[in-house]
């Protein structure tokens, strides 16, 4: 693979050529499980997406032709086992995973955890058939646990709308799906419940899907939560074909969420068929009135006599109850009288009248005090003020003095300014690596310099040399 040393060396491309040629046919079948990371689908249609473990991670693609004809697809979060072929894209030199099936992970740990939790609930009774409630004949109330956004709650409405119209539906919010929803469905059923009115009915449903995505309905808490229900629960869960704890535990179990919806309560035309001929019914109810109207009459003579006899006894009593309240605040009145007299005395040598004059002589000593007080600290804090302008004069006026020296020491500076002696006709050498020339025996002959003038520099060659004699 590698070059000789006395061989041309290989170009990136010819390396990269290489090693896609032995990445490519070491790794034409490979099976890897992992958890989907940072997945994203063009408007391509193909899948770009990362598979991670603990440890490392590797790129990976679905072509959109092989995700046309995959059952399952790969979500965020999810662990899977993906089948394919390692391929290096040259441009960036990078390899990825195409993936050509996919397979859930960890499909028979589930189907074990549902058998052990079957045979654990079940040894517990809450499949029993004798804890199961009868479903009522004809509900007037029905609730629901769902998401409200499910195509499963849009069935059940759908069946319902053909049931009487004095049915009332309550919908109690629910997930259905992932790690939060056992908590949301069991407070669902708890809330239901718990109502002022509940329903007779609860349905809980869902729509179709993966052990995975119904794995929530075998959740203990679920179960325990239908077991516990006092109202009777109509569990359609997924299809025909799939089937839950919750299931188990439910009252009735039906196939799908619209069968659930149909079990709960007959259809109108139902209703219609099971009433009586309207001739029937006619003379039914005249009878029924009829009885009604004896029985109102019977009552209303009972009631009368009663009031009548509730009237008298309550005259008496009022009778009876005023003359004793009358004597009550009598003897009271009598005994209030003693302390008020008392009290009188007392308060007769203090003389209101003199307590109010001396509080009013008091505060206006007070007032006169504070007008003084205020007055005092008004003059201190007047000379403070004087004092603190004098001293910012003094301090204006130092410096104005130090302005003035400041200026005069600028304007000897710029005097000294070398630049302005190249304003009078004189110029300033320096040598070819930018140093001042002071001295003629810093130069030799053939030596580069440079001449600065007041408005640019040229560039001369020392041809020759003559000394200052001494």
């Amino acid at each position: 693979m590698f070059a000789d040393t006395d061989k041309k060396p290989l170009s990136v491309t010819e390396l990269t050529a290489r090693i896609k040629q032995m990445l490519e046919a070491g790794f034409a079948k490979v099976e890897v499980s992992g958890e989907v990371s940072r997945l994203t689908r063009p408007s391509s249609g193909h899948f770009y997406f990362t598979i991670k473990d603990a440890h490392a991670a590797i790129s990976a693609v679905i072509w959109r032709s092989t995700v046309l004809r995959l059952k399952n697809l790969p979500e965020e979060g999810r662990e899977f086992v993906f089948s394919g072929h390692i391929s290096l894209y040259e441009p960036r030199g990078s390899y990825q995973l195409v993936v050509s099936r996919v397979e859930t992970a960890g499909f028979g740990k589930l189907a074990a955890e549902f058998e052990r939790r079957k045979q654990e609930y079940a040894r517990r009774g809450w499949f029993d058939i004798a804890r199961k409630q009868a479903i009522p004949p004809l509900p007037q109330h029905i609730g629901i646990v769902t998401s409200p956004t499910a195509a499963a709650f849009e069935d059940v409405k759908k069946v319902l709308a053909t049931r009487p119209a004095w049915l009332q539906i309550t919908l109690a919010p629910a997930l259905v799906q992932g790690n939060t929803a056992p908590a949301s469905i069991s407070a669902a059923i708890r809330k239901i419940v718990s109502m002022d009115s509940p329903p007779d009915i609860i349905l809980l449903v869902r729509g179709g899907g993966s052990i995975e995505d119904l794995w929530c309905f075998n959740d203990e808490s679920v179960v325990k939560a239908i077991v516990d229900c006092p109202i009777p629960v109509i569990s359609g869960i997924g299809h025909e074909i799939d089937t839950t704890l919750a299931d188990l535990a439910a009252d009735i179990r039906a196939a799908t969420p619209s069968n659930a919806a149909e079990i709960c309560c007959p259809a109108s035309h139902e209703l219609h068929k099971r009433m009586p001929k309207l001739a029937t019914l006619n003379q039914r109810l005249r009878q029924r009135l009829l009885q009604m109207r004896r029985d109102q009459a019977s009552l209303i003579q009972r009631q009368t006599h009663a009031w009548l006899r509730r009237i008298d006894s309550h005259h008496h009593s009022v009778g009876q109850l005023q003359s004793r309240l009358e004597h009550a605040a009598h003897v009271a009145l009598t005994q209030l009288r003693i302390p008020l007299r008392l009290l009188e005395k007392r308060l007769a040598p203090l003389q209101p009248t003199q307590q109010l004059q001396h509080q009013r002589l008091l505060q206006t000593r007070k007032s006169m005090d504070l007008h003084q007080n205020m007055l005092k600290l008004l003059r201190n804090r007047q000379q403070s003020l004087a004092d603190i302008s004098a001293q910012l004069k003094a301090q204006a006026h130092h410096i104005q003095l130090k302005r003035q020296q400041l200026n005069v020491s600028f304007g000897k500076l710029r005097e000294l300014d070398p630049t302005r002696v190249l304003e009078r006709g004189y110029n300033m050498s320096y040598t070819a690596d930018g140093r001042l020339i002071t001295h003629v025996t810093e130069l030799t002959t053939g030596d580069s310099m440079f001449v600065r003038f007041r408005d640019g520099t040229a560039k001369t060659t020392v041809k020759s040399i003559q000394e200052k004699s001494a």
